[in-house]
């Protein structure tokens, strides 16, 4: 059966992955994707949502500015210009590239080795530093803390599940920012680029902790922080002594607004490519692929957010919580951007919002978690595709 894409009201067909899965008639914008379980949507008489009645197009800070930012930090002295943080994902590759190959720089990569690493982001990693001749700095978080303070806080969020904690699973990566900073004075390095892509910050996320959407950035983390507050001391469970310095340095560095980060690196320049420069997904693909023999796992659907393995129980969580994930809201983004259509969108979501199960099995297992019917008990989700 086919049906109106320019029809808010949609059927779904789908069949069970392993019980989680069930089928529901679900409500999208007319004009993006968001559906109607989107935090504080609102549609109009046509059908459009508020999220696509206040957007505003990202404007770009432009090339002719990163390369004015870039020059000032070149060195004649054959010491590093500047570190490119890579993960092994499509952007901070691509960065990777840009900036040796496109920019001439002379470029030390940086990478946390997370523990919940995707095999293929490691095989990528290693061909990008054999590709582009690069010097690389591997570090890990001490004493396994990030394996124990993800173990916390999963359990802690399934004993009173809120989709505005979900980001509580990714606390302990937000401590790398101190290693980082720190990395770069060690070497006497005064830049850090990384791929940092302003169309996929989730809006429902603020909306979630009651941030406007709209707020500017700095202010929009002290709110965030506020919020996360919140919602944290309704759930005592997550106030275990072990992880509580660790979620206080992940408010400390886990953005560039933040106290520690503006301390710590006051006199380092913290660029985001994608700040400045349009992101194209052709183009990014396109020459990963070819120059750096990039690859991503094709049983999933999607080259985006592969390289952390923990992403697949966020997806979880989400579609548990809301009925969506973040894709849906970055493909709406992409989608007011003029980036790609309407119909394309609603494709992709088709093939890629899915519970991978031996994926979060996989993940639990990491950290001691063998037991995993609770995972089933947290009822059936509802999988919001369209045919």
């Amino acid at each position: 059966m086919k049906h109106d894409l320019r029809n808010p009201l949609n059927h779904i067909r789908t069949t069970g992955v392993n019980g989680l899965m069930r089928t529901e008639k679900i409500r999208r914008c007319s004009k993006c994707v968001l559906p109607e379980h989107t935090p504080n949507i609102v549609f109009d008489e046509e059908g459009i949502c508020n999220y696509c009645h206040t957007y505003r197009k990202f404007e770009y800070k432009g090339e002719a500015e990163l390369l004015r930012l870039l020059d000032s930090q070149r060195k004649a002295d054959g010491e590093y210009d500047c570190i490119v943080t890579l993960s092994g994902g499509r952007d901070s590759s691509y960065v990777l590239l840009k900036l040796v190959k496109d920019y001439d720089m002379r470029v030390l990569a940086v990478n946390y080795r997370n523990p919940f690493t995707h095999t293929q982001a490691e095989k990528n990693i290693e061909n990008a530093i054999k590709s582009l001749n690069v010097d690389i700095v591997r570090f890990k978080l001490k004493n396994n803390v990030h394996e124990r303070t993800f173990r916390k806080n999963v359990l802690a969020w399934f004993r009173r599940p809120s989709p505005a904690l979900i980001p509580m699973m990714c606390i302990a990566c937000k401590n790398i920012w101190w290693n980082i900073l720190n990395i770069a004075k060690k070497h006497k390095i005064r830049c850090i680029v990384s791929g940092g892509n302003p169309l996929e910050y989730s809006s429902f996320k603020r909306e979630l902790l009651h941030v406007s959407r709209d707020e500017n950035v700095e202010l929009a983390f002290i709110k965030t922080f506020y919020g996360l507050l919140q919602e944290v001391f309704k759930n005592p469970a997550y106030f275990d002594p072990s992880c509580i310095p660790t979620m206080v340095k992940g408010y400390l560095f886990g953005d560039p607004n933040a106290i520690g980060s503006r301390l710590v690196g006051h006199k380092i320049t913290r660029l985001d490519l994608f700040h400045f420069i349009k992101w194209d997904e052709q183009e990014v693909l396109s020459r990963i692929e070819t120059e750096l023999d990039w690859d991503y796992p094709r049983e999933f659907g999607s080259t985006w957010r592969f390289d952390c393995e923990v992403d697949f129980l966020k997806n979880f969580m989400y579609l548990k919580t809301l009925k969506l994930t973040e894709k849906d809201g970055f493909y709406a983004k992409l989608v007011r951007e003029g980036l790609i259509t309407r119909r394309d969108a609603l494709s992709r979501l088709q093939k890629e919002n899915k519970v991978f199960f031996d994926e979060m099995q996989s993940v639990l297992r990491k950290v001691g978690i063998e037991d995993i019917t609770f995972l089933a008990k947290q009822g059936s989700i509802t999988k919001h595709l369209h045919t």
